[in-house]
């Protein structure tokens, strides 16, 4: 990303979607059957049978940080998110770190997801196992297909997403559902709803909880292209965040019913238990089990790509990197050029890691890195919202406890899976994230301090150009 001077006015489509079509973007881009069949098992084997305590508590704890979201989106609608938010109330140099930071972040997570997807197709679609170039021209055609609805309209993309994510939700509802009716061996009951003990593995397990809800924000970046924004976008941000965590706490109370509280350990040995809770009890929807996780990956990418791309957008119209990402499509009015920087260099990223290691290492590790920045931004927008209230608590100080306890609240929480990623003592290659960490931060900060020596005056024009504002207007009052 080479700062350049801010592009001249690009406006995206206002308007064309109202709550529902900006509420779905988030709500798929958590993707609860991907994390529901993949994360249950983990958190199990460090937390038994508590997993929907765990979940619950969760949702709670990530709703702080969802609330500084939503009420920044309430104050600033914009495509810049949070690099809007932050930008106006700690100024632009820290926006454009934090926006390097999450950004690079969001690349390198999702190149982890796309090589899962692809060998997780080539080994349970096509039927054959992992097989260096065939792995990697599946993951290259995948990145293709989920940026398409991106490039091709807003509208569009929100529909597909739609389709999906009714269909992943319904039928873990029904498994759920069927689940608990039976009962499992030992009855269902509220014992998965009683604290576990222990410190270490709870805190590791309800780690992998709160990172199963990224994804929350994706209607903030929407705001400009939605009804009633002001109104729709936190109403959307909060929202996804309980409707997830409902799905969470019944599916895994569900997963771990199936099982019994007391065969826990069966579960968390269970590659794929949803898979096999669906064989012993509603046989003839075990083989859609996969057709979900593929749903909900899908969607979950296409909602990813959506809200990231219109950031990046955002970031370039405020003169933060190149003014080409700010480029809208003429004929579908989408920011396409942004869309296919942000995938790129994760299918890249994707392709490369397999010639180091397997898909699965890779996609862990990779995933877990990227993550990290992700919640460099969280714990930046929350310390953001912190500021802005003691700067404007004259005229706000009835708002003490959502403009500074919950973000108070969300930093805590968020310190969680920043322990578990970062602790000392594990094996290689997560022993080297410390380090990787530092670099990623230290590579936004440069980045921010050479755009500050380089082009002073791109940072005195952001936050009012993340905004929206004309460059025209703005050279005038300024």
């Amino acid at each position: 990303m080479t700062p350049d001077s801010p592009p001249q006015s690009e406006q995206l489509q206002r308007g064309q979607i109202g709550l529902l079509g900006v509420l779905m973007p988030g709500l798929a881009q958590v993707a609860p059957a991907f994390n529901l069949f993949f994360t249950t098992g983990v958190m199990a084997s460090l937390a038994g049978a508590s997993v929907p305590l765990i979940f619950l508590i969760s949702m709670v704890g990530v709703a702080a940080t969802a609330s500084s979201l939503a009420q920044f989106a309430g104050l600033y609608p914009s495509s810049g998110s949070f690099l809007t938010y932050i930008a106006k109330t700690m100024g632009a140099r820290s926006s454009t770190a934090v926006g390097v930071i999450a950004i690079v972040g969001y690349i390198i997570a999702f190149g982890g997801i796309y090589i899962f997807v692809g060998s997780y197709l080539v080994q349970n679609v096509f039927g054959n196992p992992h097989i260096w170039g065939i792995t990697q021209i599946v993951t290259i055609a995948y990145g293709v297909l989920v940026t398409a609805p991106v490039v091709l309209g807003l509208k569009f993309g929100v529909r597909i997403t739609v389709v999906l994510y009714v269909f992943e939700a319904i039928l873990l509802l029904v498994l759920s559902a069927v689940f608990l009716f039976n009962g499992g061996p030992s009855g269902t009951s509220l014992t998965p709803f009683a604290w576990p003990g222990g410190t270490k593995d709870v805190l590791l397990a309800f780690s992998l909880a709160i990172l199963a809800f990224g994804g929350f924000e994706a209607a903030a970046p929407l705001a400009e292209e939605t009804r009633n924004p002001r109104r729709n976008v936190p109403i959307a941000v909060l929202g996804t965040v309980l409707v997830s965590g409902i799905i969470y706490v019944l599916g895994s109370w569900a997963l771990v019913t199936a099982f019994g509280p007391t065969h826990i350990t069966a579960l968390a040995n269970d590659p794929n238990p949803f898979h096999t809770a669906a064989e012993r009890y509603i046989s003839a929807l075990a083989p859609f089990v996969t057709w979900i996780f593929l749903t909900s990956v899908t969607s979950s990418y296409v909602a990813a790509n959506t809200q990231t791309s219109r950031v990046i957008f955002g970031g370039a119209r405020g003169g933060l990197w190149a003014k080409q990402l700010a480029s809208i499509s003429p004929k579908f009015k989408t920011p396409s050029v942004a869309a296919v920087a942000f995938v790129a260099p994760s299918i890249v990223i994707a392709v490369a890691s397999t010639a180091f290691t397997q898909p699965a290492t890779a996609s862990g590790f990779l995933g877990t890195y990227g993550i990290l920045g992700v919640i460099v931004m969280y714990l930046m927008a929350n310390l953001a919202l912190i500021v802005h209230w003691f700067k404007h608590r004259a005229e706000a100080s009835s708002k003490v406890i959502s403009r500074l306890i919950l973000p108070i609240i969300g930093i805590v929480v968020l310190a969680i899976p920043v322990y578990g990623d970062l602790q000392p003592g594990q094996p290689s290659p997560y022993k080297y994230l410390p380090y990787l960490t530092l670099g990623l931060i230290a590579l936004g900060v440069v980045y921010a301090l050479v755009l500050g020596v380089r082009r002073p005056d791109a940072l005195r024009k952001a936050p009012a150009l993340l905004e929206g504002a004309e460059v025209e207007d703005l050279a005038v009052t300024t």
